[in-house]
């Protein structure tokens, strides 16, 4: 079909401001924009009546000083920078009426709506695997859950603790010697009406994955005992095995919050790349330094502050489960840490071996 007789939106994430002959285009949900230096005094105008219900000839009738042409090259570079949405689809009232957020930014990835359409069957019918309801699981499983992920089974085999209400979600006094998974079960399902599935176990091999009833679409590891870097390594190796793509543990580290990186196998550096690059790293850092044996030693982990790694992780997870295109992805080849003093983040890059051993 034709330029001129396709029907197009203008974002609601897109603000217009007028500079003299320059038009910015500024994408409220990406913070990012661009200007073009349009002369015609009602391009403003012509570009508020792109509603989703007339086709580009119809509103180049309301213009005939414009030529269809020119309007039509306009259009289509406009499409090609996420200004203007084709509307070959309808949304479902149901989805609009429950997720118009989460229309609204998936909007900011994909070029059409029966693109979004696509990714909202995606996302809905995908299987996510949270390994670990701690302080940062817990909040990783509340927003995934916000956002509308049906199919989500917990995997942890600690009970509540007086001394995790304060930093992790979902739990109450009443729960306390409750599993964590069966608490998570039941606060879910009061609040929102939808379940989990629920497997009480220490992930301690990857055999233990081999025992779900069906293999995840996407893992995302917030295990950290006996530490982060173990728990992600049982991760990597189950899902580079099956090709899951899946995301490598955050969590509290003295004064920083750690956001670990999201790996798609075979596309963008794997757990095994980075410690290749960090274990020299850290080594030099650590030597001569001796470990001291403090028994009931406990630090940091306030609630905001797991909260901080696990939104960035959940935004990621919502991208990828939703099946938004790779270079919207913010965290891969990267591993974010957000330091409590300054207030800043910094981000560790390292690039995919291609002789990687285990994702080549």
């Amino acid at each position: 079909m034709s330029v001129e007789n396709k029907v197009y939106r203008l974002r609601s994430c897109i603000a217009l401001v007028r500079r003299g002959a320059l038009i910015e285009f500024f994408d409220s949900n990406l913070r990012v924009g661009f200007s073009l230096d349009l002369k015609y005094s009602n391009i403003v105008e012509l570009l508020q009546q792109f509603d989703g219900l007339m086709t580009v000839a119809s509103i180049g009738a309301l213009y005939p000083e414009v030529l269809l042409n020119e309007l039509s090259d306009l259009v289509e570079f406009l499409h090609s920078k996420y200004v203007l949405i084709e509307i070959d689809e309808e949304y479902e009232q149901s989805s609009l009426h429950s997720f118009p957020r989460l229309i609204n930014t998936l909007e900011s990835y994909f070029h059409s709506t029966s693109a979004i359409n696509n990714s909202l069957r995606k996302g809905w019918s995908g299987n996510v695997l949270i390994v670990g309801l701690g302080a940062v699981g817990t909040w990783v499983l509340h927003s995934l859950v916000k956002a509308g992920v049906k199919n989500i089974t917990v995997m942890d085999d600690d009970i509540v603790e007086e001394s995790n209400l304060h930093r992790q979600d979902l739990f109450f006094e009443a729960d306390i010697g409750t599993p964590k998974v069966s608490a998570a079960y039941n606060n879910i399902k009061t609040s929102y009406g939808t379940g989990l599935y629920t497997y009480i176990k220490k992930m301690q091999s990857v055999e233990d994955f081999e025992q779900l009833p069906c293999i995840p679409d996407m893992i995302i590891n917030c295990a950290d005992y006996p530490s982060v870097d173990h728990t992600s390594k049982i991760v990597s190796d189950f899902c580079l095995k099956n090709r899951i793509s899946h995301i490598i543990g955050g969590g509290y580290n003295l004064h920083l919050t750690l956001v670990g990186q999201v790996v798609i196998p075979g596309v963008t550096a794997c757990f095994h790349c980075f410690d290749k690059v960090l274990t020299p790293i850290n080594a030099a850092e650590l030597f001569g330094v001796k470990k001291l044996n403090r028994k009931y030693r406990k630090i940091g982990s306030l609630g905001p502050l797991c909260s901080i790694s696990a939104s960035i992780t959940a935004t990621e997870a919502i991208k990828l489960i939703f099946g938004v295109p790779l270079e919207f992805m913010g965290v891969i080849n990267k591993r974010l840490e957000f330091n409590l003093k300054d207030f800043d983040f910094g981000a560790f890059s390292v690039q995919r071996n291609v002789d990687c051993e285990y994702c080549s």
